[in-house]
């Protein structure tokens, strides 16, 4: 079979493609890293590693680490993405115990990135650690890896460990074919957005351990040929005009964000109004990886127009470790944005379609929700009840997808496996509609709170909460708790704040959230917890980890940042 080593052979010997890594002011051609992978690949097969084995890389984006996937690939070993980091709630060397004691590590690289707790952590002093930089450095003396190594495949090239926003990380098993359908599928919706025109110049500063920063920043480019241009996520984050003007002097085409992101970020772009040399009208944006709010649809034209983006050229996307990357993206020249009332707890109807630069008139029970596009090719999405029956147009029912993209299981957990796949079909835990040919995601089944009788989604209400100015986006989190006291469910919003603020100041963001909650949602929130910043954990793509944070909330182990706050009564 075809498979991304036979296109990167190919590329590598016809292309002038050119991969540039700002962040390591360094610029390599496709035949380079192809050259310093077959090198790399005979250091590790003198290392022992061998088809099958688990690779583990727990570095930062980089050239390296491309070079290091695809010397992994030629040997047949699997690769498995790790978080390159921990964060202040999270013991980054229990992560990387809990993903071996799931894989079973044959090899573990990492990168100066990583802290002597992983290196030193007793649980994974079994396992064969190696530098990369070391690895690298003894790869140029080395001649290239010149054998067949046969794949085939159902062999495995990846173990993709799943976000984790509703409980510990699973290995989602990858095979060589269900890759390649996935890079064809990429490939045809670009094509199809741009009119005919395949993929030229991509960029992606999300991280390799993330399905999207994997596909696109790696496995993409090398499918197409393409150029591209990669860099670690912090290199974004310090400031995103300069990654949108490097984008513009490359004439990128293809790059993914995620909706919290674009949030915290897109106001940033002003300053580049400034500059008569910025051109984004190549540019296709494509939104995903967690629910699209319509108001960063509409800041999208807003920011991104005066600087050449064309409206047509914002795409919202839809998918999922499970299933490889992506199972739907937008299809038409316009983003729907549309406003829906309920007519019964599961049951919608229309009532207006949304412009785009006005919100409509909300009402009790109706929300404007974001289309996220039409099935993709050789996909099938249907909506399910809880019996697996399909239902009809505009009823809330759970994601249940068919392709050549999804994963036969996750590695060596055959519960979940037969949780989530009935005869190959893929129940994605994701609560949404179809209307007029194009999905609607409304929520993640595991994180909507039943409270009074209705289902509250926690994403509509951070999302309205995190426009008031003093949280940022990204940092709050709506969980529900059980009082038995009330026999009710609580609703407790965790929200960060600055740490400086004054006591006036804290009891007027409590009332301030307050009011928004009740304006947007019609709900009261039975508490507001204002926290430091870090409480709001989130995934490497930037799902909040709802469930992590409501356990640490229960087990009082929020920092507040009024210190002599109420304490938490036992629940």
């Amino acid at each position: 079979m075809e498979t991304i080593l036979t296109r990167l052979d190919i590329h590598a010997a016809r292309s002038t493609a050119k991969w540039y890594f700002p962040a390591e002011s360094r610029s390599f051609e496709l035949s380079a890293l192809h050259d310093n992978s077959l090198k790399l690949a005979s250091v590790l097969q003198a290392n022992g590693l061998k088809k099958g084995d688990r690779v583990a890389l727990m570095m930062t984006n980089s050239s390296d680490y491309v070079i290091a996937l695809l010397a992994i690939w030629r040997l047949n070993a699997i690769a498995v993405p790790l978080r390159p980091k921990g964060s202040r709630q999270t013991h980054y060397a229990d992560y990387v115990e809990h993903c071996n004691e799931v894989c079973d590590f044959s090899l573990i690289l990492f990168d100066d990135n990583v802290t002597s707790e992983v290196l030193l952590h007793p649980g994974l002093w079994q396992q064969q650690y190696a530098d990369i930089n070391t690895l690298l450095e003894t790869a140029t003396h080395t001649p290239a890896f010149d054998h067949d190594v046969k794949i085939s495949a159902t062999d495995i090239a990846i173990l993709q460990f799943s976000s984790g926003s509703t409980g510990a990380p699973k290995g989602v098993i990858v095979t060589h074919e269900m890759m390649m359908a996935q890079l064809q599928n990429i490939h045809y919706n670009h094509i199809g957005s741009r009119r005919g025109h395949p993929i030229e110049s991509l960029a992606s500063w999300m991280p390799f351990n993330h399905d999207m920063g994997l596909f696109i920043g790696v496995l993409a480019p090398v499918y197409t040929g393409s150029n591209n241009m990669v860099a670690p996520p912090a290199f974004y984050m310090r400031n995103p005009p300069r990654w949108f003007s490097l984008m513009s002097q490359r004439r990128v085409d293809m790059n993914f964000n995620t909706n919290s992101v674009l949030a915290s970020t897109l106001k940033t772009l002003r300053r580049l109004q400034k500059q008569d040399d910025i051109d984004l009208s190549e540019l296709h944006l494509y939104i995903g990886a967690e629910k699209v709010s319509p108001i960063i649809v509409r800041r999208c034209y807003d920011y991104l127009i005066p600087l050449g983006f064309k409206r047509e050229n914002l795409h919202i996307g839809y998918g999922m470790a499970e299933n490889t990357l992506g199972a739907a993206c937008t299809k038409t020249q316009t983003i729907n944005l549309t406003t829906f009332k309920f007519i019964s707890p599961n049951f919608l109807e229309p009532v207006e379609a949304s412009n785009e630069t006005s919100s409509p008139d909300t009402g009790k029970n109706t929300i404007e929700l974001v289309a996220i596009g039409a099935m993709d090719w050789r996909h099938n999405i249907t909506i399910q009840d809880k019996a697996g029956r399909p239902l009809p147009e505009l009823m809330l029912g759970e994601i249940a997808i068919t392709s050549p993209c999804v994963t036969p299981g996750y590695y060596r957990d055959p519960k979940k496996t037969g949780e989530k796949l009935i005869d190959g079909c893929l129940l994605t835990g994701d609560i949404g509609f179809m209307y007029n040919h194009e999905l609607y995601f409304y929520a993640r089944q595991d994180d909507m709170i039943n409270h009074a009788g209705r289902n509250i989604i926690p994403d509509d209400v951070e999302m309205a909460v995190e426009e008031l100015p003093f949280i940022r986006a990204g940092a709050s989190a709506l969980v529900g708790v059980d009082n038995p006291q009330t026999g009710c469910t609580d609703l407790i919003l965790l929200a960060e704040v600055n740490e400086r603020s004054t006591e006036s100041e804290l009891t007027e963001y409590q009332q301030a959230i307050q009011s928004m909650a009740y304006e947007v949602s019609d709900i009261i929130i039975t508490r507001i917890i204002l926290c430091q910043r870090g409480t709001i954990e989130k995934t490497s793509s930037g799902k909040k980890r709802r469930a992590v944070i409501r356990k640490r909330f229960m087990n009082n182990q929020v920092t507040l940042v009024r210190k002599h706050d109420e304490q938490r009564a036992a629940i």
